[in-house]
């Protein structure tokens, strides 16, 4: 199996003041391990306690700079909250001492019967298991000074560059890291009801994550009418393959926080797969 690691030492060769190093990897996972706490179904109560701490030390802050603040500090506040506090569950002690500073990478992954590939894999074989969506639940901001922001569901599409697995000591959780298409000039709806996205307007560049768990799989084909568009087929039928990994259980997943799934919002024309790798063929 295609398996490599990345470590802290990688940075070494950039970066000789041990301090420069440390943070910068830091940089580059604390965005995952923050994602993971606002998906886990044991963190959310902390996440709002953490909200309205924020908006208790900043009563004049509007929600926008109330939302930046409270992304910013919250791993922090969850770490001297709870890494010591032997009343806490095993979940949320191993969480607050966050993950260790080696990530397993994967090309391929199997979870929820559905295997997934990275996009580098997807380019070296004859089949298609790259592609995801999610329905992400967000904070909406008309402008920079709207007050009554409200929360909408988006469908996102797009296609896994990475697959990681953070170690928790006593379990681990799988990420997967996606370019995902831009929704306003990106992804439409034709005359049909299909959806159809362009591949190549990437966006959301610093939310590249989601929860293995919570991916859908899609698949990309190449509208025939316009080769700049591909339709969007969802996938019906699901298989084991011969790289599934068995991982410790992980903690309970989110689906009503971060990102969800609702089968109404992918099309209902299927790709059915009874082949063993999963897929579908390239052209």
């Amino acid at each position: 199996m295609d398996r490599s690691w990345m470590k802290a030492n990688r940075l070494s060769e950039e970066f000789d003041n041990g301090v420069i190093e440390f943070l910068q990897f830091w940089d580059v996972i604390h965005p995952a391990h923050f994602f993971i706490l606002n998906n886990t179904d044991e963190v959310q109560p902390y996440l709002s306690t953490h909200k309205n701490i924020v908006k208790r030390n900043y009563p004049k802050m509007n929600e926008k700079g109330l939302l930046r603040e409270h992304n910013k500090s919250f791993s922090d506040w969850f770490t001297e909250r709870f890494a010591n506090d032997e009343s806490a569950s095993d979940t949320i002690k191993w969480l607050a001492r966050t993950p260790k500073f080696n990530i397993i990478t994967w090309s391929a992954y199997d979870i929820n019967k559905t295997t997934f590939y990275t996009k580098a894999k997807d380019d070296k074989s004859t089949m298609q298991n790259s592609g995801v969506m999610v329905v992400a639940e967000s904070m909406h901001f008309s402008s920079s000074k709207d007050k009554n922001p409200i929360m909408a569901s988006t469908p996102y599409y797009g296609v896994i560059e990475e697959i990681w697995e953070l170690d928790y000591t006593t379990f681990t959780v799988p990420i997967f890291k996606c370019k995902w298409i831009d929704i306003n000039n990106g992804v439409r709806i034709d005359e049909l009801g299909y959806t159809l996205v362009d591949l190549s307007k990437a966006a959301y560049r610093d939310e590249p994550f989601i929860m293995a768990s919570q991916a859908k799989q899609v698949f990309y084909v190449t509208d025939p009418s316009n080769k700049r568009w591909s339709v969007v087929l969802q996938t019906k039928n699901t298989h084991g393959s011969d790289e599934t990994l068995d991982i410790p259980e992980i903690p309970s997943c989110s689906t009503n926080v971060t990102t969800s799934i609702d089968e109404n919002e992918v099309d209902d024309v299927h790709a059915t797969r009874s082949d063993h790798e999963e897929g579908i063929w390239e052209d």
